[in-house]
């Protein structure tokens, strides 16, 4: 739901961010360590203990005459991305991700959202909305906090899916309960939870990356769609200027629980149909699936759970995203068919 917020004098929309599917957060620990390699060896992104979706599927041979094997593919060939260090990239690599996103909307809503700027929040809240500033000129906002999550969410999900391991489950179990005992945490992933032997293999890197900029689609279409929509009333197609100063930002916001779920579900609609066709229209690389509203909803629906399972306790909670947003599990079965709808569209 939407939250509303105070900015000096003006009412900021705060807006949700864009879960789509749930999904379980625990993975198989059958998969297989990689063996050591020598230094400067970079595997082809093709091979390894991949997940099911990767491994190309024939039909079985019938009985009859005996058949050529099929011809085997080539194997994949997706360049290895190098990983993004530091804050200051994680900001540029959303403002590629909101490049995308704009250009896939149709040419009516581009003209409503283009120019609007985006404004990185210093704080820690994970967090990420979209309102209009006291001159009454939309923006976009982002803050530390949900970029750090993000990462600790795609470099634990890239891990589990190449080697089987759990290090999504235990960076969940490090830093929920410490988000939840204080607005001052952060969640960050903690040294540790990635083995040690697992951390520098360069697919998991480029996975992790991947997954990051999937995330980002889905969070970001959503806030978009806020804007295009009509729910905040101040995007009209005249861009915006600078923003609200990011460090009064933080400060000065004050967030008020009041819900709209109608707008929830048009933003979770439209947000989710603008990252799916710009994941679509990123082929031959690697196209954006529904998977990236999937892991931050399952993230966020273990943050209520840890915070009180939906209840009062949640509500009291200094994790502002509880306080301002429905539980996010409640918004499965929505985003489920509108997702099934959309693939069904464009086969």
């Amino acid at each position: 739901m939407c939250g509303v917020r105070k900015l000096g004098s003006l009412v900021v929309l705060l807006l949700g961010l864009a879960p789509a599917l749930a999904a379980g957060c625990n993975a198989s620990t059958s998969g297989s360590t990689p063996q050591p390699q020598p230094p400067g060896y970079y595997p082809p992104y093709g091979q390894g203990p991949y997940p099911p979706q990767y491994p190309p599927q024939y039909p079985p041979q019938g009985p009859g005459p005996m058949q050529p094997p099929p011809q085997q593919p080539p194997p994949q060939t997706r360049p290895l991305l190098p990983p993004l260090v530091g804050i200051q990239a994680q900001q540029q690599e959303l403002r590629s991700v909101l490049a995308e996103l704009l250009a896939a909307l149709s040419a009516q809503n581009q003209a409503l959202v283009r120019g609007i700027p985006l404004v990185f929040d210093p704080t820690v809240e994970v967090n990420a909305f979209a309102g209009c500033d006291e001159q009454g000129a939309p923006f976009l906002a982002a803050t530390v906090g949900i970029l750090e999550a993000i990462d600790g969410i795609a470099q634990t999900r890239a891990t589990d899916e190449l080697f089987g391991t759990k290090t999504y489950d235990a960076y969940c179990n490090a830093v929920l309960p410490a988000m939840v005992r204080s607005d001052k945490a952060r969640a960050t992933l903690p040294q540790g939870i990635i083995p040690a032997n697992l951390g520098a293999d360069p697919r998991r890197w480029s996975r992790a990356r991947e997954i990051y900029d999937e995330v980002l689609a889905f969070t970001f279409g959503h806030e978009l769609a806020h804007h295009y929509l009509g729910h905040t009333g101040c995007a009209k197609g005249q861009g915006g200027g600078a923003g609200p100063d990011p460090a009064r930002l933080g400060r000065l916001l004050s967030v008020v629980p009041i819900f709209n779920q109608a707008g929830e579900t048009a933003s979770d609609s439209a947000g989710a149909y603008n990252a799916l066709d710009a994941g679509r229209a990123r082929r031959p690389q690697y196209e954006w699936s529904e998977n990236g509203g999937v892991f931050l909803l399952d993230f966020f629906a273990r943050l209520e759970q840890t915070a009180g399972a939906g209840g009062v306790l949640s509500l009291l909670s200094p994790t502002a995203f509880l306080r301002t947003h429905p539980n996010p599990l409640a918004r499965i079965p929505w985003l489920q068919t509108v997702a099934r709808t959309w693939h069904g569209q464009r086969r």
